[in-house]
């Protein structure tokens, strides 16, 4: 619409203008509406489509949708380490160390001879290679205390043992001599209380049957007669 200006001139001489609505100035507000209805018309048209479209296309995106992925599974605890574990664990004491018993020391005894009741002597208590033997009345001495050795010797005087020196000859007198573990150093307790030396096989007797101190000790055939029988105490 457009508006015509018109000068009038007044009673005071003065020109006024006045605005005039004209036909040909309403022209362009027709225009203007035109396009604003066509404007609202095609927003109608866009709503509806996209309106109709998402209604179509939202339970198609839902059956094809992938399923949600499941979260993380719950973690489980960790392993504890081998040092926590020692840590955690009472602590085993540390075992005693274990010592080997000592074997018993071997028995001391004394040899008395059945028919004499004397003890088997070394006179004196001499620890000398080849001293005789005797019998002698049982004091505790030194030369009476005989030890029985693993190798089956019979030791006095420390180092000293009961020797047959015969080579087998009956009625050779015994002796003691420094021990080497030789076979005629070693004697066997018998059953029937006789004592054999293992080299010669002879047992040890109180020569002639004697009695009395200071008779000689032997070694002679084995008969288990009571000059032949020995107690070990």
């Amino acid at each position: 619409m457009r508006l015509a200006r018109t000068n009038v001139v007044g009673h005071e001489g003065k020109r006024q203008v006045y605005d005039q609505v004209t036909p040909r100035s309403r022209r362009p507000l027709g225009v203007i509406a035109w396009g604003l209805a066509g404007v609202l018309a095609l927003g109608a048209v866009l709503g509806t489509v996209w309106v109709l479209t998402r209604d179509v296309s939202e339970p198609r995106s839902a059956v094809t949708a992938s399923p949600t992925a499941p979260g993380p599974a719950p973690s489980s605890p960790a392993a504890p380490s081998p040092s926590q574990v020692a840590s955690a664990a009472p602590s085993t004491p540390a075992p005693s160390p274990v010592t080997d018993p000592a074997p018993p020391a071997p028995a001391v005894v004394s040899l008395q001879g059945a028919a004499s009741g004397r003890c088997l002597d070394v006179p004196g208590g001499a620890a000398v290679d080849g001293a005789a033997l005797q019998v002698y009345d049982c004091t505790g001495a030194e030369g009476q205390r005989w030890t029985a050795s693993a190798a089956g010797e019979l030791r006095t005087l420390g180092s000293m043992c009961l020797d047959d020196p015969s080579g087998g000859q009956t009625g050779t007198v015994v002796t003691v001599w420094t021990c080497h573990g030789g076979p005629n150093q070693q004697w066997g307790p018998q059953a029937d209380g006789t004592i054999r030396n293992a080299a010669t096989g002879l047992c040890l007797d109180v020569s002639d049957a004697g009695t009395a101190n200071g008779t000689p000790v032997i070694v002679y055939d084995c008969h288990a007669g009571d000059n032949q029988r020995w107690s070990i105490s």
